[in-house]
């Protein structure tokens, strides 16, 4: 089979991001079980044989110059963009028959891809607008013409997958949708060779790690409130913060960035011990997990972490907010601990717990190890996700066969 692959951007190693590395490892194991793979992604690092740089033509940067010149649809360029997708697809499908698209549900790109190519597509749901956009995001002209979008092209699709069971079932309720398939299919992981497991023995048990965009949807302010509360009875603790800084709007809408809200919650003598990191390579970020006592996820929406996820697989003791999905892969108690979404001072109590009992950190270091091991392996997820790909090309076959009314 061969099946083409949405990606945002591309390799992994240079744009660590959650869709990017669930194409990586679908990629993986699609290829390993003998499949073709095309990866169309915006952004490209470095030329790869089977990848592909997706640009727009002339026609569509005029059109898009022209609609914001004359503010007739100031948001063409990126509601529009799945033409630029099926346009790439077409040409490769030209020279090497395409069976399968599978991308994402974001601004309904997979309608133009589906309609101009007449490729069965797939959509699997990493983050629909109506969920994942915070507060001001939602009210926002472009939050509300996403939303729309995105609801009226799920609308005329039939087949829906989604890391998370809470994710598809909010999305089918919010759109009224009637999908002919919807699967639950989880995220898949695996290690590279060089990725080692955390272990209680040589890891700084002073030492929280966060990972993730210090933004509100990702709830960097409140992993700062609970790290502040934790230094006032531990100021010996360390926090190492590794991510972009794309700020938090403050009471006046303004952006408070990093050192900002730093500067507001912490002494001189406390700033010294958080270490800001910014964006770090994947190898890097994987051995600051083995360094940690734990990991600490605090997002106010989440579908189905790739953060909380490569925690688990590597054994390292983890404490999640119990946003949208991540209650189905972390288990309170078993995998990890749940703080209640948007709760600074639950999040801090959780925390606290871990630091007191070092060993029940690393109990449930090992079951959480175990369960990622055991369900969200490639390959697993591999064989699922063939069976929807099957589905939604007999499907296909089945609609260009049935014949055309108005030709009777």
């Amino acid at each position: 089979m061969h099946v083409a692959l949405i990606s945002p951007a591309w390799p992994l190693d240079k744009y660590p991001n959650g869709i990017v590395t669930y194409v990586h490892w679908m990629r993986e194991a699609l290829r390993g079980a003998g499949h073709q793979v095309s990866v169309f992604c915006v952004a490209l690092e470095q030329a790869e044989e089977g990848v592909y740089q997706v640009k727009p033509g002339l026609l569509f940067r005029f059109q898009s110059w022209l609609s914001t010149t004359l503010r007739t649809d100031p948001f063409f360029w990126v509601l529009r963009w799945g033409r630029v997708y099926a346009s790439a697809i077409r040409a490769v499908h030209a020279r090497e028959p395409i069976d399968v698209v599978e991308m994402e549900e974001s601004f309904g790109w997979f309608d133009d891809v589906a309609r101009e190519t007449d490729i069965p597509v797939v959509v699997k749901l990493h983050g629909p607008a109506f969920m994942s956009l915070v507060d001001e995001e939602l009210e926002s002209p472009f939050g509300v013409a996403r939303i729309r979008k995105e609801g009226s092209a799920l609308a005329r699709h039939a087949v829906l997958t989604s890391p998370a069971r809470y994710t598809l079932e909010q999305t089918v309720a919010h759109y009224g949708l009637k999908p002919a398939v919807r699967q639950h299919i989880v995220n898949p992981l695996a290690l590279p060779p060089s990725a080692s497991v955390w272990d209680l023995s040589s890891c700084d048990r002073k030492t929280i790690l966060f990972v993730g965009r210090f933004d509100k949807r990702k709830g960097g302010d409140l992993a700062l409130i609970a790290f502040a509360k934790l230094l006032g009875r531990y100021p010996d603790l360390t926090l190492t913060f590794v991510g972009p800084d794309a700020g938090i709007p403050g009471d006046n809408g303004a952006l408070e960035h990093f050192d900002q809200v730093c500067a507001r919650l912490f002494s001189i003598d406390q700033m010294a011990r958080i270490h800001f990191k910014g964006k770090l390579q994947p190898e890097q970020i994987y051995a600051l997990r083995t360094q940690a006592l734990l990991t600490v996820v605090a997002s106010r929406w989440e579908n189905q972490s790739y953060t909380a996820l490569e925690a688990m697989l590597q054994g390292c003791p983890l404490v999640s907010s119990d946003a949208g999905g991540q209650a189905e892969i972390v288990a309170h108690g078993v995998t990890g601990l749940l703080a209640r979404a948007g709760s600074a001072d639950d999040l801090h109590d959780k925390i606290e717990s871990l630091l007191l009992d070092h060993e029940l950190a690393a109990s449930l270091g090992r079951a959480a190890r175990l369960y990622a091991l055991d369900q969200h392996g490639p390959a697993r997820v591999m064989r699922e996700t063939m069976a929807v790909y099957d589905d939604a090309i007999a499907r296909s076959a089945s609609k260009r066969a049935m014949p055309d009314p108005q030709a009777a």
